[in-house]
């Protein structure tokens, strides 16, 4: 039991101790639980930049490849152009000859 006074230091020493071991493992538990939860926010952050990637890449390759019609289109329309101007020519001549 208690006989002395030095009993009674050792005694609280060794309750402080074992409180100050308690609050430290208390704020060891919340900072892992801070990190948790920071790192589940990243996953979040990184799953979300790599949805943004892929729409912008499947946006990108849609003007791609709209690109790469719309200069077809216009080959195309330049050589409907062309077969227009040479049947116009061509009726214009026909008409001169019949006048």
């Amino acid at each position: 039991m208690i006989y002395e006074s030095i009993d009674i230091l050792w005694l609280t020493i060794s309750v402080c101790i074992a409180l100050l071991t308690l609050f430290f493992c208390w704020g060891i538990f919340y900072i892992v639980q801070i990190i948790r939860r920071s790192s589940n926010m990243f996953k979040g952050v990184e799953q979300m930049i790599t949805n943004i990637n892929d729409v912008i890449k499947t946006t990108k390759e849609k003007i791609e490849h709209s690109a790469a019609y719309i200069s077809v289109l216009g080959e195309g329309i330049k050589k409907v152009m062309e077969i227009v101007k040479e049947q116009g020519i061509t009726a214009v001549k026909k008409r001169g000859k019949k006048s």
